[in-house]
């Protein structure tokens, strides 16, 4: 009996062993093959046959087919009806999405919306910029996490929305026409995520997760240890703060969705046509992607998952009524500061303004100094709030009232002639410029014309012209 029992113990070791052996050879083949797949999406998108796939090209048309052959050897449903393409700009171009249901009878009604741009900048010069890392390193992991989420379905409260965003090099146009004919309710997104160039992690040395800030315990959700793989440098950074930088996060984000935007920084010589795929760091995208889908369906799991309600400075999103303050610069030592409210209808505005201004006019007779209060009223057309980085250009009128005055030292009497000649405190006259905004200021170039004199003597009229430089801070 003792030597049946021992050779059975035997027997379940010898078993278990082989199972082990098993596992780990299953384990370092799904590996190699995740790899290699990766490996085959870069190659493919990033070919010359491909010629940089630039927005609206029969070369975008074939890395689109290409994406959508994938998602569909992988099982994944279309988002649209019988169909992954969302054209846009009268069929110019085309977003692919496909959609994971979740198994919750509540939750799968919300959504986990996964983004890479599948764009890039075609030719240069004879050059092609076949954008391996910027953004075939993004489309390859999004194609993957496909794969490994449809495989975990069953374990998917929320629902997994993949897209492939077209025209983004243009200016984010793919993502904000997602979201722009989004028909369910806005909240009903819990997060946006944008992976853009993901391939060069051995040269960054991290990974980085940008906006982490605007999810409820971000932090502890992505940099939980059980769920980072080994030798994995997870970096967080609460919000998106570049000001001349954007990724598709940027038009979610101005719905005041929660986003994160994952990438390995800007080591690889992006928008060149040095950046190839054999420059890829494949093993560093493998893990890369190990972490993503494990936060991923930590965050499709988590029934109490929520928006911190906070957003970037740069992801504000435009207000019925805006306020600021503003500060101008004049020739020589003439300077104003004031107050700017800005009452926005898209893109039209009007701004009314106030400010208090200190002038100096050099004159013969010597220089007239004034302490003035004046108050434009201008109307504005605007680029439409999306945009990363916007302008305006502005026309309408002034009225200035000069509260004191002095020529050489000497006070002017407004009222009454002083040295022969006559001042008028009040000035009508035209405005117009035009502006930059870097939220969450605005640079600004304004001309002012007056209709009115300013002085009237026997010998001289004169009226003031200016043209001054503006900052002005919007709260």
């Amino acid at each position: 009996m003792t030597n049946q029992c021992q050779l059975g113990k035997w027997i379940a070791r010898l078993t278990f062993s082989c199972i082990l052996i098993l596992f780990n050879i299953f384990s370092a083949y799904a590996e190699n093959t995740l790899k290699e797949r990766l490996v085959q999406h870069v190659y493919t998108l990033a070919s010359d046959e491909m010629h940089g796939r630039k927005a609206g090209s029969k070369y975008a048309r074939m890395a689109a087919e290409y994406i959508i052959n994938q998602l569909e050897d992988i099982g994944i449903e279309p988002f649209f009806d019988n169909s992954y393409i969302q054209p846009f700009w009268n069929n110019r171009f085309q977003n692919i999405v496909g959609i994971i249901p979740g198994n919750d009878p509540v939750l799968k009604d919300e959504y986990i919306i996964i983004g890479a741009h599948y764009d890039h900048i075609g030719t240069f010069l004879g050059l092609i910029r076949n954008g391996a890392d910027d953004n075939a390193s993004g489309v390859a992991v999004l194609i993957e996490l496909g794969r490994q989420l449809k495989r975990n379905q069953l374990g998917l409260n929320r629902s997994i929305i993949l897209i492939a965003f077209d025209a983004e090099e243009m200016g984010l146009f793919g993502s904000s026409h997602f979201i722009s004919h989004w028909e369910a309710p806005i909240e009903n997104i819990k997060l946006m995520l944008s992976i853009d160039m993901v391939g060069w992690y051995q040269a960054s040395g991290k990974v980085e997760y940008v906006g982490s800030g605007t999810m409820q315990n971000g932090n502890e959700i992505i940099l939980n240890p059980q769920i980072i793989p080994d030798e994995l440098n997870v970096i967080t950074k609460n919000y998106e703060t570049s000001i001349f930088f954007a990724t598709d996060t940027h038009p979610f984000a101005l719905k005041r969705i929660p986003t994160l935007y994952v990438n390995t920084g800007l080591k690889s010589p992006y928008h060149t046509s040095r950046d190839e795929a054999h420059l890829i760091d494949y093993e560093g995208m493998t893990m890369i992607l190990e972490h993503l889908s494990n936060v991923i369906e930590t965050i499709a799991q988590d029934v109490d998952f929520q928006s911190s309600g906070r957003l970037a400075w740069k992801h504000k999103p435009q207000q019925r009524v805006d306020f600021g303050m503003s500060v101008n610069y004049f020739w020589g030592n003439s300077f104003g500061a004031g107050f700017v409210p800005q009452i926005n209808f898209g893109i039209f505005a009007i701004r009314p303004e106030l400010y208090y201004e200190h002038i100096r006019i050099p004159h013969i007779a010597g220089t007239i100094v004034t302490n003035n209060l004046t108050v434009p009223l201008s109307l504005v057309l605007q680029t439409p709030d999306h945009w990363i980085i916007g302008g305006d250009i502005f026309f309408g009128g002034y009225y200035s009232y000069r509260f004191t005055g002095s020529q050489n030292n000497e006070r002017i009497d407004f009222e009454n002639l002083y040295n022969g000649n006559s001042y008028n405190r009040g000035e009508f006259g035209l405005t117009f410029g035009l502006g930059i905004n870097l939220k969450p200021f605005k640079f600004g170039n304004t001309f002012r014309i007056a209709l009115t004199d300013f002085m009237q003597s026997p010998n001289e009229n004169i009226r003031i012209g200016a043209v001054y430089l503006t900052i002005s801070y919007m709260f």
